[in-house]
């Protein structure tokens, strides 16, 4: 059996096997393969014409964006990351409480993580499907996060000189089509582990009902200046997102139907579920465990900022780590979403998303996602404080393998992770004040 991959493997490098070629049963193929070479080690360094050694542990899809004249790849070690004390205690405090009923709603669920690795191994492959989505949604956040600064970057499909520009860390070839500032906060309003004494909820907000909320404005260019989002995210998993827009064009505020959620999120290669590598509702998807997968992900990066190389400046040009990884597939509920589903490499220790693949409705692989993230915990990996026991989010990133193009979205430098209170919510996220100043 060995042999036959290895065959394949030299067959496919032969044949210059491109990110247009992978087939969804080619994706489905290697999640089952078991590696047969050793895996990658610390301090490794891996270029264009040793990446077939990568091809067990790098994505397909994500795996062909990194076969390039010039390529390379950095090994580091693999990291175990320490959350904060108040998320483990209630990890530990309420373990074997929650429960998936029939539908896949998550009941029971007080604060910490949901389900152990234990419980997911021992589920059916459906109920561990949803014990892993749960966990995601439910990994630490604190109260969420906050950034303005933050760049999207629309990448086209045009060929360019390198470096593409180098001041936004794009240091490979391709287009830059266009480019909007922006600001994003989430605030979180109920499971906050740290309330132990206030039933694991804000005082005084809309805890009883909501489980986060999510700002997004934009700052330029002129065209766009002034645009502004709120997402609400109800604690029943069965009900519609609240979902408010301000356009300045339109000089009124106006609410998204749960169909334009599916859309592209400004002209992107997101839609607004697709934040984070996937910020959706659960049960918005029929959710199968696959198995478990070591995958090489950018969980630590060496870099402030992000840098991104290729003939399209759109691949991480950073260190990877080897991570563990839950491998989940959600098919998408509604018909008329043009997902048909989606595969998710999923870390098993921070939930985090490593990378990300889409199928379409005509069942072709179509796109690609990937998260970047930066670890400021202290070198032992002990988390003294807030800010050392958060992965903080670098780059988001989403790549059309059929149109050829890609969206950067960048975090900015100055990411923070605020202690909210009700007041501050209200200021921030209050749907009647989106139009002010406008």
């Amino acid at each position: 059996m060995k042999l036959i991959v290895l065959c394949f493997l030299i067959s496919l490098s032969s044949s210059g096997f491109t990110a247009e070629r992978v087939s969804v049963d080619d994706v489905m193929k290697w999640i089952k393969t078991e590696p047969m070479l050793d895996p990658p080690v610390e301090g490794t360094v891996v270029k264009f014409g040793q990446m077939n050694t990568l091809r067990p542990w790098m994505v397909p899809g994500l795996f062909e964006e990194m076969l390039f004249p010039g390529t390379e790849i950095k090994i580091q070690e693999t990291t175990e990351y320490q959350f904060h004390k108040s998320f483990v205690d209630a990890t530990k405090r309420h373990a074997g409480e929650s429960t998936i009923i029939a539908d896949g709603a998550l009941e029971n669920y007080s604060a910490g993580q949901p389900f152990s690795h234990e419980q997911i191994m021992a589920a059916n492959s459906n109920k561990a499907g949803y014990m892993v989505a749960w966990n995601r949604v439910n990994r630490w956040r604190h109260y969420g996060h906050k950034m303005s600064g933050g760049e999207i970057l629309y990448l086209g499909a045009k060929s360019g000189d390198a470096p593409l520009d180098k001041d936004r860390g794009l240091n490979g070839g391709g287009s830059l089509d266009r480019a909007l500032t922006g600001e994003l906060q989430t605030a979180i309003l109920s499971h906050l582990p740290m309330l132990k004494n206030q039933n694991y909820r804000m005082k005084g907000s809309d805890s009883k009902t909501t489980h986060y909320k999510e700002y997004f404005g934009f700052l330029a260019p002129h065209n766009v200046a002034g645009t502004k989002f709120v997402v609400e995210r109800m604690l029943d998993p069965h009900a519609d997102d609240q979902v408010n827009i301000y356009s300045p064009t339109e000089r009124r505020v106006r609410r998204f139907s749960a169909k334009e959620r599916a859309d592209s999120f400004m002209g992107t290669n997101f839609t607004l579920d697709d934040i984070e590598g996937f910020s959706g509702r659960v049960l918005d998807y029929e959710w199968q465990f696959l198995g478990t997968k070591k995958v090489l992900a950018v969980s630590d990066s060496a870099h402030e900022g992000p840098q991104f190389f290729g003939p399209y400046s759109r691949v991480p040009q950073d260190r990877w780590q080897l991570r563990d990884c839950y491998v989940v597939e959600a098919n998408s509920v509604w018909e008329g979403h043009p997902y048909q589903k989606r595969i998710m490499f999923i870390d098993a220790q921070t939930f985090n998303i490593a990378t990300q693949l889409v199928v379409n409705r005509e069942d072709q692989l179509w796109k690609v996602f990937l998260v970047t993230y930066k670890w400021r915990g202290s070198k032992d990996g002990t988390a003294r404080n807030i800010t050392e026991s958060m992965p903080h989010t670098v780059m988001d990133v989403a790549i059309d393998l059929i149109s050829n193009t890609a969206t950067l979205a960048h975090m900015g430098l100055d990411l923070e992770f605020p202690v909210m209170n009700a007041r501050k919510v209200r200021r921030v996220f209050s749907v009647s004040s989106l139009g002010e100043g406008k």
